[in-house]
């Protein structure tokens, strides 16, 4: 928008000029006025070194100081049109002589980890602990052969990544490094369950967003601590499930299966979104409106500083 406006000023003062034998302005203000203008196109040429930029700059320079008689001659039109192809040629010479040229940019260190956890496992029940920071955490049921598979990618000299496992325990950690002074990329992590072991959760996100869907797994225990997070959670429809919740200035949304109801109980600071088929009761707790019919049970209990929890429900 600014330069079509440039464009419509300088077309009227030259029509003014020409028309009207310079009686508003003459054509030492307009090689002025073109002037400031190709200088002001020319300065990024400190920061950003191509031949438009120095071409400009040249250019400018040459009008502003013929605008003040500042060189031996006057320059007429002609020679001004001749004058801005030879600076450009100009810059293009230098360009090449001292090999001016757009500075590469740094490629992400960026990693792809796959593998499955934990190695030997014959139990049927497993805890799976998430630790992460600044992190799209995306947990789902798969057709997978071992208890959980975990596909990471990450930036090695921004994030800490580590696993830890034992027979019935996997620990996934994305940590900042301390020393890191760069503006961060998230790591995207996505971890893979089965449908016939018995899982229960604990997830810490710092500023994360997590979408945690336990639907068709059997997770019955669940403890979600988010910092400045978003959380998503689909609780599972194949049994009966508790969600323990701390939450400190974080969005939770809570999918709910058809066939599976809500009991809900909060602590602190919680801003409700839409609990339009949620009924209080008496003891000051929720329960959805589908309670008697449902075949489960989802009990869910938050602990909330100035958060916001919003309950829906899916087919």
């Amino acid at each position: 928008m600014q330069g079509r406006i440039i464009l419509i000023v300088v077309g009227i003062l030259i029509f003014v000029s020409v028309l009207f034998n310079e009686l508003f302005v003459n054509f030492g203000v307009i090689k002025f006025f073109f002037g400031v203008v190709f200088v002001a196109f020319g300065i990024p040429f400190y920061k950003k070194k191509s031949t438009g930029t120095l071409g400009s700059l040249i250019f400018g320079a040459i009008l502003i100081l013929d605008s003040f008689r500042l060189l031996p001659t006057s320059l007429n039109f002609w020679q001004i049109v001749l004058l801005m192809f030879a600076s450009y040629i100009l810059a293009a010479g230098l360009s090449g002589l001292f090999h001016i040229r757009k500075k590469p940019r740094k490629k992400a260190n960026k990693e792809v980890l796959i593998f499955d956890l934990p190695p030997n496992f014959s139990e049927d029940s497993l805890d799976l602990v998430t630790e992460v920071d600044w992190s799209y955490l995306n947990l789902e049921y798969s057709k997978i052969n071992s208890p959980i598979k975990v596909k990471a990618s990450i930036d090695g000299e921004i994030y800490s990544f580590k696993k830890n496992y034992d027979v019935d325990k996997v620990t996934i950690y994305n940590k900042l490094k301390v020393s890191n002074v760069k503006v961060p990329r998230r790591a995207k992590i996505s971890i893979y369950l089965k449908d016939d072991i018995k899982y229960s959760y604990v997830g810490k996100l710092n500023v994360s967003d997590g979408f945690l869907n336990f639907r068709q797994t059997n997770t019955k225990n669940i403890r979600i601590e988010a910092t400045a997070s978003k959380v998503t959670i689909i609780p599972s429809e194949v049994d009966n499930s508790t969600i323990d919740i701390n939450s400190e200035v974080s969005s939770i949304n809570i999918k709910l299966p058809n066939n599976v109801a809500l009991v809900l109980n909060q602590i602190g600071e919680l801003n409700f979104k839409d609990l339009e088929w949620m009924i209080q009761r008496d003891d000051g707790s929720y329960v959805s409106a589908n309670f008697s019919e449902a075949l489960y049970t989802c009990y869910l209990n938050i602990s909330s500083e100035m958060s916001k929890l919003n309950i829906e429900f899916i087919d």
